[in-house]
């Protein structure tokens, strides 16, 4: 099965992928967390994804969010993080450029932009974060 991989190192980025995707299943696959081994940021477990190609109706949550969790540890020998998961959902197209943006809860419980350094310098904070999509097909729109 092909896979849609996505390197996130900014809380805000826009992502350019080499072709654009049609509107299928998908199943998050794997999520890998690279960051600083310092201690000085707190996570409180998880990371929130905001996915600009999904239209809302792919999570329903308590949160009020239609974001995409993963699992993150506050361990500091914790550098390279990776989580094997089995999310499924269903996409609208996803075109060649879109939007990510990736948040945590503070401790009042409100979303926040996650903290980045991909120099790698800042204690605690994230380098980068790679998602990996399962996909059904990639197609060759040239020849329709």
């Amino acid at each position: 099965m092909p896979l849609l991989h996505i390197r996130v190192s900014n809380n805000d980025e826009n992502i350019t992928i080499s072709k654009e995707l049609r509107a299928q299943k998908m199943t998050l696959v794997r999520s890998t967390i690279f960051k600083n081994s310092a201690a000085g940021q707190s996570y409180r477990g998880s990371l929130f994804f905001d996915l600009d190609f999904f239209n809302g109706f792919e999570y329903i949550s308590n949160l009020n969010d239609n974001f995409v969790m993963s699992p993150i540890s506050d361990d500091n020998a914790s550098t390279l993080q990776t989580y094997q998961m089995n999310q499924d959902f269903n996409s609208e197209n996803i075109k060649q450029s879109f939007n990510v943006k990736t948040f945590l809860r503070d401790n009042l419980g409100n979303f926040v932009p996650a903290p980045f350094d991909p120099s790698g310098n800042a204690a605690g904070q994230i380098v980068y974060i790679d998602l990996f999509f399962q996909i059904n097909e990639l197609y060759n729109y040239s020849s329709y």
